[in-house]
């Protein structure tokens, strides 16, 4: 059963997304705070960590890049963040800290349970953002700095399609994850033969970038549409100072509104639900002590003891396995926990010597 730390300080949000997991049987270790989720996840090494993106006390990147950095935590688990922030500079932080996924709120629970299956089993996902990883010191690259213009891509490119890049050993481990993934591989593949023919495919379309002039920055006509055929085969530039054109083009379009329209109020429920489970309830009244009711102690007493047997009896029946009922289940979590919030009510009484 793969082990998942779910960490989120809002209760109510903690309990239902870690019920809904064990139920489709992941083993789940629930962290209220930030600090809690580290040490937690160094001590058992589970196979994911869950964390919430919004926290009042701590930044949940700080608290991935602390667990990232143990080497034992880097090589046995994944970090995943559930957020609503998916900008590209924030999936770029969450990537730089070692986050295998960022997965946008409000969560599908069957996205996530499926996301959740990938990474236990160490099957690849795509990382939040592709970042430069360098082995020689170069340093990182700035995508900010060439927003307005492309002409950098076509070296960068022509670097990558070398042979010392794209080589036998390059197709050797494309074949490795593609017969991990479970995809059937030809043993009569020759690696040498398939380098030389990427190598040479992938030199084809740089080639033909340069003629055409791919990777230039579009024009006011190309912003509207392509003209010609010619011009439908041109990409368009990173930005630039086309990002308003960009904006209006996506809005003329229904589907691009009806999106927006769907993805507002999705935030704008997920906003008013984190709302209603973090309100605490008011004092329905105060009475003063001539409204006050007496109780008898011994009553007051009896109701404790009663309320303490029945408290152990429902932690018993939900310790995993006793019950296989998942309905069943529920309730008895559900009793336990109203008969704490009894106790918690109860006043003490105290003993006669």
């Amino acid at each position: 059963m793969a082990k998942v730390i779910v960490a989120d300080e809002n209760e109510g949000r903690r309990s239902l997304l870690a019920n809904t997991l064990e139920r489709n049987g992941f083993n789940i270790t629930r962290a209220a705070t930030l600090r809690q989720a580290e040490g937690t996840a160094l001590a058992i090494m589970p196979e994911v960590v869950l964390i919430d993106g919004e926290w009042k006390n701590g930044d949940a990147i700080d608290a991935c890049q602390r667990l990232m950095s143990d080497p034992e935590f880097a090589f046995k688990c994944r970090v995943v963040i559930l957020g609503r922030n998916v900008s590209q500079e924030y999936l770029m932080s969450a990537a730089q800290s070692g986050v295998s996924e960022v997965i946008r709120k409000p969560v599908d629970m069957n996205v996530l349970i499926q996301q959740l299956n990938k990474h236990t089993r160490k099957q690849f996902v795509p990382p939040p953002a592709d970042i430069e990883r360098t082995t020689g010191g170069g340093g990182s690259f700035d995508v900010s700095m060439t927003m307005g213009d492309s002409s950098w891509a076509l070296p960068m490119l022509k670097g990558l399609v070398g042979p010392e890049k794209i080589n036998t050993n390059f197709i050797d481990e494309i074949l490795t994850q593609m017969d991990e993934e479970g995809m059937e591989v030809s043993t009569e593949l020759d690696s040498s033969a398939m380098s030389s023919m990427l190598r040479m495919a992938l030199n084809k379309l740089v080639e033909q970038a340069s003629v055409d002039g791919e990777l230039n920055a579009p024009n006011a006509s190309q912003m509207m549409g392509p003209s010609s055929p010619s011009q439908a085969k041109r990409g368009t530039s990173l930005g630039g100072n086309k990002l308003q054109h960009m904006k209006q083009g996506f809005s003329s379009s229904m589907e691009g509104i009806l999106e927006a329209q769907a993805q507002d109020l999705a935030d704008d429920v997920e906003s008013k639900m984190d709302a209603i489970l973090d309100e605490e309830p008011e004092l329905v009244a105060l009475h003063d002590f001539g409204t006050m009711v007496p109780i008898d102690p011994e009553v007051l007493k009896l109701t404790r003891l009663t309320s303490e047997v029945v408290s152990d009896l429902m932690w018993n029946l939900g310790q995993r396995g006793v019950v296989s009922d998942i309905t069943l289940l529920t309730q008895i979590e559900d009793a336990a926990q109203m008969m704490a919030d009894v106790l918690d009510a109860l006043p003490h009484v105290e003993e006669e010597e």
